[in-house]
């Protein structure tokens, strides 16, 4: 990473659920919460409706989710929530964006990690 940055995650889950979540995946930065979906709200991430979460593609990505040897932790507060990378620069320049249109829909590490360097 370049010289002044760092990675920083927002969760959807409560205290206890972070604290878990952090020691489970060994996450080596910071985690902020946003309990109540602000963050959520000013960025403008998508949720997932209920008729979404019955088609047979969101149980595929289950599946190979699962076969990458990911698993959902605690569903947190707001199970709908879907999830958005962002790389932002210095002077607030927004260098990145990828939002989840999916469960299982993540940013490509590799994009992110070049916009990084």
């Amino acid at each position: 990473m370049a010289a002044g940055t760092g990675v920083t995650a927002i969760g959807t889950g409560g205290k206890r659920y972070a604290k878990a979540f952090i020691e489970a995946e060994e996450v080596p930065f910071p985690v902020l919460l946003d309990e109540d979906g602000s963050a959520a709200d000013i960025v403008g991430t998508n949720t997932i409706g209920a008729g979404a979460l019955l088609k047979p593609a969101q149980y595929l990505a289950g599946v190979r989710s699962l076969a990458r040897g990911h698993r959902q932790h605690n569903a947190g507060r707001r199970p709908t929530q879907l999830g958005a990378t962002l790389v932002i620069g210095p002077g607030d320049e927004l260098l990145y964006e990828d939002f989840e249109d999916h469960a299982g829909d993540h940013a490509d590490l590799d994009e992110v990690l070049a916009v990084l360097a």
